[in-house]
Order: structure tokens, then sequence, then C-alpha cells
């Protein structure tokens, strides 16, 4: 009997029921550009670097099929188990999870067709660290596929909340907030770091979408941004004038909207593929 026909599962099961909330809308823009471009081929050997709780890695392992081997790798070891739960309910004998740093991978040289990374590049503690050992690991001709957001997201909220510090005539603040909207890179300095650790650009995707917010509230109190932004926007100011520049920062954006009939903010998409040189 094929190995599909023997599948079942419990739809009541609680393990069975987990696995379909597989990513956030935030990671499946990025994840379906990567999923759209990359070259589908047998007999690869595959790592999804800062593979989370499992996506892009169980869908790659979907798309290539059994002929290919995957292994995700990620820090977050309570990621790490939803994963393992998640490849419990999959039945997939070609996908393997470990708990590893992209900076320090526990892999020989020379032993992947394909690295992978999905939205990886801006949250490396040292992306240097973290291309090198990608080269390290990669075979010769191997290709190394990033997703990333670059310089230029959210630039409508950073022109909003860049107004408001300017009124507060501290320097160091406009500092801080131009330190945090330059982390992400443009799409050269990313170019530029790939080619630095060895792997010519073979491949350039650039997109973007939008999000759409009710008003400078709804953005504010997204599970997005208290997750993924909040954090770095805070440390712009000191603790002493939190409360009072974003309450400001709120304000002018609810008149934005109000003005406007929604939040409207702008994220740029980048997809990059490398070759790995001789």
């Amino acid at each position: 009997m094929l190995d599909y026909l023997r599948f079942t599962y419990n739809p009541n099961d609680p393990d069975t029921a987990s696995i379909f909330d597989e990513c956030s809308l935030w990671a499946a823009r990025f994840g379906c550009l990567l999923l759209d471009n990359l070259d589908l081929r047998s007999n690869l050997n595959i790592l999804d670097v800062a593979c989370g709780m499992g996506f892009p890695l169980f869908e790659l392992a979907h798309r290539y099929g059994t002929s290919c081997q995957i292994t995700g790798v990620d820090t977050w070891k309570a990621a790490i188990e939803r994963a393992r739960l998640k490849l419990n309910v999959y039945q997939l004998p070609n996908v393997r999870l470990l708990e590893a740093e992209a900076e320090h991978l526990p892999f020989q040289d020379e032993t992947f067709d394909l690295i992978t990374s999905n939205l990886g590049i801006n949250n490396f503690t040292d992306p240097d660290a973290a291309l090198a050992e990608c080269f390290r690991v990669a075979r010769p001709k191997a290709r190394l596929v990033l997703t990333t957001n670059p310089i230029g997201h959210m630039y409508e909220f950073y022109d909003v909340f860049r107004s408001v510090l300017k009124e507060q005539q501290k320097s160091v603040y406009l500092e801080r907030l131009e330190k945090n909207e330059a982390h992400r890179g443009s799409k050269e300095a990313l170019i530029d770091l790939l080619q630095k650790h060895g792997f010519r650009i073979v491949t350039i995707k650039e997109d973007q979408f939008q999000l759409r917010y009710l008003n400078g509230s709804a953005l504010l109190n997204h599970a997005l941004t208290k997750f993924g932004f909040l954090a770095g926007w805070r440390r712009v100011v000191d603790p002493e004038d939190e409360e009072q520049i974003f309450t400001q920062l709120e304000n002018r954006l609810n008149q934005i909207a109000q003005a406007r009939g929604e939040l409207r903010l702008t994220v740029p998409m980048l997809y990059l593929e490398g070759e790995k040189t001789d």
C-alpha cells in the first residue's frame, strides 16, 4: 500500500488541532515569497535556519518530498518543542529538528545543498558569524535563500515617530530611532553581506504589502506590534519620557487615521538567493 494511504489522524486529538496554527500572518507573507521562488529539485539535503515552530520547514518537507532530507534549527527551545509535536502529527520521515544557534551550526563542512531562512537575518545575534557558518556547511554550488523586511519597513510610522521626537529636542532619541530603523539593512547592504561570505547573488525578488489598522491605538495594541516591535521602539526613549511620548505618538497616529479613514503601513519584502562560490 502507498505510504500516504496508510496515514490516519484523529481530528478530535488536541495535538492534531495544534498543527493548524502553522504560522503567523506576518511570517506567511515572507514565507510565500520564499516558497514561490525556490527551485524544486530532488535528492537535496536542506537546512532551515531559525525554523521556529516549523514554518516554512514543514512546508518545505511536504513540497520537496521524501527524496529530500530537511533539518530545522533554532535557539528557541519552546518553539522547537512545539515543532516536534507537529512532526509527530505530520509523520514526516525526512525531517529532523535541533536546538542550535545559527552562529554555531552542529554540522560537518559541506553538508547541505540548500539553506533557507525566513525572516532570520534580522534576528541573528551575529549575522556575520551566521553567514560564515552557512558557507561552511554548504556544499559547492549550494544555494542560500533568505527573506527579510529591509530598511523602509513601516516608514509611515517612523516618519510620525520622528516628528514627535523632534519636538522633544533630544538628539539622542533621534539617533536611537535611526539605529532602530536601520538595523534591518538595505537591499544593497544585505547583498554585500552575502557576497562577503562567499555567496554569488543569483536571484533578487522585491515586493511589498500594506498593514491596515483602524487607527494608531489598534497598531500599538496589536499582538504583532507588542511581540515584534514595541520593545525596540520603547528603547528609543528614556523611561521617564516614555508615557508622554507614546501618548503623543498614539494621538498623532489616530489623527492621521481619522483624516484618511485608516492607518496604512508599508512593509517591503526582499528575497535573496545566493550560490556558494568555489
